[in-house]
C-alpha cells in the first residue's frame, strides 16, 4: 500500500513537471509567477525575446570594417 502510494506521488510529480516546463506556455508561467509573488525569471537570450535581435541590436560597426555577421546572413 505504501509503495503504491509513493509511486503514485513520484508520478503525478513527474507529470506536475512536464505540464509546468514543456505544456504551460511562457506568458502563463510569468503570470502564474507573479501571481505567487515571485518575479518572472530574466530572458536566457538578453532582451531580444530568445531570437535573433537583427544587426541594429549589435550596434554600431567600426569604421572600415567590412562583411561581419550580420552581412552573412
Amino acid at each position: 500500500m505504501m509503495e503504491q502510494l509513493v509511486v503514485g506521488l513520484i508520478v503525478a510529480l513527474a507529470f506536475a513537471w512536464v505540464a509546468w516546463t514543456i505544456l504551460l506556455p511562457a506568458p502563463a508561467r510569468d503570470r502564474l509567477r507573479r501571481l505567487a509573488g515571485r518575479p518572472a525569471p530574466p530572458s536566457p537570450a538578453g532582451g531580444c525575446g530568445g531570437g535573433c535581435c537583427g544587426c541594429a541590436a549589435a550596434g554600431p560597426k567600426p569604421a572600415g570594417r567590412r562583411g561581419g555577421s550580420c552581412g552573412s546572413h
